[in-house]
């Protein structure tokens, strides 16, 4: 009888490396598709408000009116994109710390570098310019006529220029979520580092 080590079942299970890879696979697609969702919402509410409804509002609606309507409802976005903001930022934790040891690549360094400009952009645009214009408005100011209204002129014009970096960082961002996804299985990273076979002959 042969008294050798048999193969059992319990041989054939992932390893604890392989069961712990899986979970950081698991947590960085969860985490990437989250990310992706909320930059989506984003750039598609700024394109909604900004480039489709504002125009309309304020030609078809008379000042005061069109500018109070406005200002509510980028003030109510602009809550969103907040919260948006932040899922982003831990969207990116999570990623960082699912991707272990190839979380240093330059794709996914662009990314969180561009998560973090986007996350800025949200909060200057919610906390000074926006408050800024519903100021300005309740005092009814009209853009261009006096000293005042060429402030809103300015903050205004400001405002849009974050709005459309806002929609290229975010489409940027999905796009890097989706590029830098892809874990590596743990075989890989064993394969890499195996040693290579010496070469037959006299050691």
């Amino acid at each position: 009888m042969n008294d050798g080590a048999q193969f059992s079942e319990a041989d054939l299970a992932p390893s604890p490396e392989e069961r712990a890879a899986s979970r950081r696979s698991l947590i960085d697609r969860v985490a990437a598709s989250v990310a992706a969702l909320a930059a989506g919402a984003w750039v598609g509410g700024i394109v909604a408000l900004g480039a489709c409804a504002a125009p309309f509002v304020f030609r078809l609606a008379p000042a005061p009116f069109s500018g109070d309507a406005m200002s509510a409802a980028f003030a109510r976005f602009d809550q969103f994109a907040l919260g948006a903001a932040v899922i982003l930022l831990g969207a990116e934790v999570a990623r960082t710390w699912a991707a272990y040891r190839q979380g240093a690549g330059r794709a996914a360094r662009v990314r969180r570098l561009v998560a973090m400009v986007l996350a800025g952009c949200a909060a200057y645009v919610g906390l000074a310019l926006t408050p800024r214009i519903a100021a300005l408005h309740r005092e009814g100011v009209r853009r261009g006529e006096g000293e005042l209204g060429m402030e809103l002129e300015r903050v205004h014009r400001r405002a849009e220029l974050v709005s459309k970096s806002e929609v290229f960082l975010g489409a940027s961002l999905v796009l890097l979520h989706v590029f830098t996804l892809g874990a590596r299985r743990p075989e890989q990273d064993d394969d890499e580092e195996a040693a290579a076979p010496l070469p037959p002959g006299p050691r």
